[in-house]
């Protein structure tokens, strides 16, 4: 496996542990073993771990990706990882509040707590992997490396060509939808085609 892969093995690791984790923390309070007020605080520490846990793989991982690449040593860029307590607040109240069924094996909350714990995750990781690239002065581009199957929105977004997906400037944001763990390949590689982002970004520098 390459580096981005593994990459993508750990995230995914790293989204069925608090999913798990999530989903025990519901079922107690559906138990009645944890009142509102603090099963809602307790999933949104839960996720924001995962998500701090997985910006700092996206930071490690890219230095791995550059060292496979190259064969020489480069360092992490110390990535900070942003506080979405209120935000997940926010979502993991509404969740609760909506939830029209007392017992787990047919309740929307659930699917609703579990597709909330994975995605924040891997955009997490997707949002580390991207801004550590920014830091990094060898990396020039990316492509977009598929989660398996990719699905037809992912297949789009790659632009793929006889050489495989296109190669983006990496300045040009990750484009991702919910769920998704496709993630940032390297390319080492100048001379990249900018796109429309990209050339009004380097007009917004000149006139500053």
């Amino acid at each position: 496996m390459t580096a981005v892969e593994d990459f993508q093995s750990e995230t995914e690791t790293l989204a069925a542990t608090v999913q798990r984790h999530v989903l025990a923390l519901y079922a107690a309070y559906l138990a009645g073993e944890l009142p509102e007020q603090d099963v809602v605080p307790l999933i949104v520490a839960a996720i924001n771990q995962a998500t701090s846990a997985a910006v700092a793989l996206g930071d490690v991982w890219m230095v791995a990706q550059i060292e496979e690449r190259t064969g020489a040593a480069a360092l992490a860029t110390g990535v900070p990882p942003t506080d979405d307590a209120d935000r997940l607040t926010k979502a993991v109240s509404t969740v609760l509040a909506e939830r029209d069924s007392a017992s787990l094996s047919n309740d929307p909350a659930v699917a609703r707590l579990d597709r909330l714990a994975r995605s924040e995750t891997f955009e997490a990781a997707q949002n580390g992997t991207w801004q550590a690239m920014q830091q990094q002065p060898l990396v020039e581009g990316w492509a977009r490396q598929f989660d398996g199957a990719a699905c037809e929105l992912c297949t789009w977004w790659a632009r793929l060509g006889p050489d495989g997906p296109r190669v983006w400037p990496k300045a040009h944001p990750f484009q991702r939808h919910k769920g998704c763990n496709c993630q940032p390949r390297i390319v080492l590689t100048d001379n990249i085609k900018s796109t429309g982002y990209t050339r009004r970004l380097e007009r917004n520098a000149r006139a500053s």
